[in-house]
């Protein structure tokens, strides 16, 4: 047997080759869930002698086999044997799945155990679809607006949930497009994050999946974004505020939705530096392209994108006007009342309200009143609550400061004569309320003709009693002792 017949009949792997070989190099593959494995072919020759212990192995190499020399290798390929076309020459087909995350250039080296011999395939661009949603970006759901002469960054946000964002795979890539007709033109060098754009159009941003997995006439199906819309307004151009229906009037308890919108009628893109306005004066935390009101006034607002200079708004001519959808309510009494000596008074709310409901406090405590009438006969502050039930659900709040007389107001004249009025010598209900008032009264002769240590604004208890035409008395208040008031009583009939 001569070195040729040698030659031929050890077995020997090459030919490798992929399903999609007919394309030129180099070859694309998408792996995905709906995708999972590759399928390589390489043929054998002379494979009848081949060791019946023989395995095939797989290695696959992103850098031309150099770190490491001998590449990774793929656990359990599926490889089985497809046809011997009665010629001496095997081929083989190999099933494998590349490992999670693989983005790349990639080839395949196939092995066997028992031979010296390899074949190697051709380049592979490998993109593991390892994100497949909608990529996140700082502005949405509106048009960016910049001035002529400056600029505006549409970033990949990094945190976004609960949503996934792309950014948690650093080595992936991106590609950025600006729409030109039907077709995305893709932006040349612009691979980060990030793209910095001075100029009207409409752009979009997709992960570099290669371009088998993408389409070079419109964003491809794997990882989009919306699309943001840019445009260069002059520095006469100004924004405006809409709502739904132009609504004029507000409900506080359902409120107003306002937009904030371009001269064009456009929804300015949130993401964009917008403050709003209540009359004049900065709302907090309202930052987006929405607002919902709930009072009344004029509302304007303004966004910045590009520096001090670059400043649009809403003119205070053109604010957005809302009139407060709300009632009247009233007390009889003002404030503050003072009571009269051992007296009360009927608190009563007037109201337009349809079906309004009263809930009734005492210093902060709310009481068991639930009418429109409470009577007052001890000295706080009151409030009472009168809320309109339908249609409009809002509230008013009405405050009563109601005080007890002085004691400076002890009075000096009484006429129990039966006509209700001035009856009896009534003391400030401060002092009556403690339960230990002592009370001694004397007639003009000085004889004591009244004495009680709990008085309750009951003398005289008879009006019968025989009084001069203009009698004189003397009384005396004391308090544990301590002498309140004394002084002179006249009494008329």
């Amino acid at each position: 047997m001569n070195t040729k017949e040698l030659l031929f009949q050890t077995p020997i792997i090459q030919n490798v080759r992929v399903p999609n070989y007919g394309l030129a190099d180099p070859v694309n593959y998408c792996q995905s869930a709906s995708n999972p494995t590759f399928t390589i072919t390489f043929q054998v020759s002379n494979y009848a002698n081949l060791s019946p212990s023989n395995q095939f192995q797989l290695f696959i190499s992103n850098d031309g086999f150099v770190n490491p020399p001998e590449g990774i290798q793929i656990s359990n390929p599926t490889i089985s044997f497809v046809t011997n076309n009665g010629s001496t020459t095997g081929t083989y087909s190999a099933t494998f799945s590349f490992p999670a995350q693989s983005y790349g250039n990639y080839r395949v080296r196939v092995k066997s155990t028992t031979l010296s011999s390899n074949a190697t395939s051709q380049v592979i661009s490998v993109y593991d679809i390892i994100f497949n949603a909608q990529i996140p970006l700082n502005v949405t759901n509106g048009n960016v607006i910049i001035c002529s002469g400056s600029s505006f960054t549409i970033s990949i946000l990094e945190n976004n949930n609960p949503n996934p964002s792309p950014l948690a795979y650093p080595y992936l890539t991106y590609v950025w497009r600006k729409k030109n007709g039907a077709n995305f033109d893709i932006i040349p060098n612009e691979t980060g994050p990030n793209l910095t754009v001075s100029a009207a159009g409409v752009y979009y941003v997709e992960v570099n999946y290669g371009p088998v997995c993408s389409s070079s006439a419109s964003p491809n199906t794997f990882a989009n974004s919306v699309q943001v819309t840019v445009t260069v307004a002059s520095a006469s151009d100004s924004l405006q505020i809409n709502s739904q229906s132009g609504e004029t009037e507000v409900c506080e308890t359902i409120g107003v939705e306002l937009y904030l919108q371009d001269s064009s009628g456009n929804l300015v893109a949130n993401g964009s530096n917008i403050t709003w306005y209540l009359n004049g004066t900065v709302i907090p935390n309202a930052t987006t392209n929405t607002y919902t009101a709930t009072q009344g006034g004029a509302y304007t607002a303004s966004l910045n994108n590009g520096g001090s200079s670059c400043t649009i708004s809403v003119p205070p001519s053109e604010a957005y006007v809302l009139e407060d959808i709300t009632f009247n309510a009233t007390l009889n009494v003002g404030t503050p009342y003072e009571l009269e000596l051992g007296g009360n008074v009927d608190a009563i709310v007037t109201t337009d309200a349809i079906s309004p409901s009263f809930e009734w406090f005492l210093n902060g405590n709310v009481l068991a009143e639930t009418s429109n009438t409470l009577n007052i006969n001890a000295a706080g502050l009151y409030t009472v609550i009168v809320t309109e039930n339908s249609g409009c659900v809002s509230t008013i709040e009405l405050n009563l400061e109601v005080i007890d007389p002085s004691v400076d107001e002890i009075p000096n004249l009484i006429s129990p004569n039966g006509d209700g009025v001035n009856e009896k010598f009534k003391v400030p209900y401060s002092l009556t309320s403690a339960n230990n008032l002592n009370l001694e009264i004397y007639n003009s002769s000085g004889q004591q003709v009244f004495a009680t240590e709990n008085y309750q604004n009951t003398w005289p208890e008879n009006i019968d009693e025989a009084f001069q035409a203009k009698a004189f008395f003397y009384y005396k208040m004391t308090k544990d002792s301590q002498v309140i008031k004394e002084g002179i009583l006249t009494v008329i009939k």
